[in-house]
């Protein structure tokens, strides 16, 4: 789905890039990731993101109806950069080993301000889906956190995402 318009990402990737924040990009060691992650908390950029987060909620409520925990303004996000020669390979966000939470939903927001070839984002389910509509800036896409799922190596350009977690109780 589109939410945000060529302007509009420019002024969300300058919010962003003047708020970063400390951090270290936890991902899945037995995975291959060359992408640079920096690190934004969610309250500096709340009110630029709003219609993402609205979509992430209506998502849930309408095709997951996973029980999640308010974002608050501590959240830390990632700010995903790909760049030539960089991917991130097969890998899923979910935490199984937190005895608190669950990671449930994974959202990201392509903040992509030029034209890039390669970096799609391919989710399996049985077989391989490619999801071409995520290659659109301004677009956003969500899915449960325990999928499996890659970025493809870029070609060409840069891609730039955000991306939330968005976790809840246990599952049961």
């Amino acid at each position: 789905m589109n939410i945000f318009n060529i302007e509009q990402i420019k002024e969300i990737n300058n919010i962003i890039k003047l708020n970063f924040i400390q951090g270290n990009d936890v991902y899945d060691k037995e995975s291959v990731k060359t992408s640079d992650v920096k690190f934004v908390n969610y309250g500096k950029i709340q009110k630029y993101i709003s219609p993402f987060v609205e979509f992430c909620l209506t998502a849930n409520n309408n095709f997951f109806g996973f029980d999640l925990h308010p974002l608050t303004t501590l959240k830390k996000l990632n700010y995903n950069i790909y760049e030539e020669g960089t991917e991130y390979n097969w890998h899923i966000d979910a935490v199984p080993r937190d005895p608190v939470r669950d990671i449930k939903l994974t959202a990201l927001l392509n903040l992509s301000e030029e034209t890039y070839d390669g970096g799609d984002l391919v989710l399996f389910r049985s077989s391989e889906i490619i999801c071409n509509e995520f290659n659109t800036p301004g677009s956003a896409i969500i899915f449960p956190s325990y999928i499996n799922h890659k970025v493809n190596k870029i070609t060409s350009g840069k891609r730039l995402t955000l991306a939330i977690w968005m976790s809840g109780p246990k599952f049961r």
